[in-house]
């Protein structure tokens, strides 16, 4: 037994150094990225587009997530998924928050998801119409740097870009 435990340490060694078997690295330097997977609420599963998806429902998460603990246990976004917006952009191209569901504008929800010590994000699609086909939201194409400088003007932090 002894020979056979020799014989594998050589032939790990004999693979280490022909580069076909990576050595064990010492552990990864702890520098605070991505310890954990991004973790948080995203609405679509439970409301889709219909009414109860709006500021109070987004903000109501955002208390949850700080009284119940999870964002002590590493949760740490609300993100809002389609039908957010308008089907139009406005005059100057940009995305234009849906006036009945979020009233106060997605920077106001942006702000109180911030003042929580959570991060907010929000959704877009590459294409030219996001995947809710019964509504045809705008998507980003030929919009994305306008769009990437919308989002960070109302302070978004995670962005689910669907293909």
């Amino acid at each position: 037994m002894h020979v056979t435990h020799r014989w594998r340490t050589a032939a790990v060694a004999t693979l280490i150094a022909a580069g076909s078997l990576i050595a064990p690295q010492a552990a990864a330097k702890d520098d605070g990225l991505a310890l954990t997977p991004p973790m948080g609420f995203n609405n679509w599963n439970t409301t889709h587009c219909r009414n109860d998806f709006n500021e109070e429902m987004v903000k109501a998460i955002a208390d949850i997530f700080v009284s119940k603990g999870l964002k002590d246990a590493g949760y740490q976004y609300v993100n809002i998924d389609d039908c957010w917006a308008l089907p139009q952009r406005d005059g100057n191209g940009d995305l234009v928050p849906h006036r009945v569901r979020f009233p106060n504008g997605i920077k106001h929800v942006a702000d109180y998801v911030h003042a929580k010590g959570l991060k907010f994000g929000i959704y877009t699609s590459a294409g030219t119409k996001t995947c809710n086909k019964d509504s045809g939201f705008p998507g980003a194409l030929g919009h994305e740097e306008q769009d990437a400088k919308l989002f960070a003007s109302w302070g978004v932090d995670y962005l689910k870009y669907d293909m």
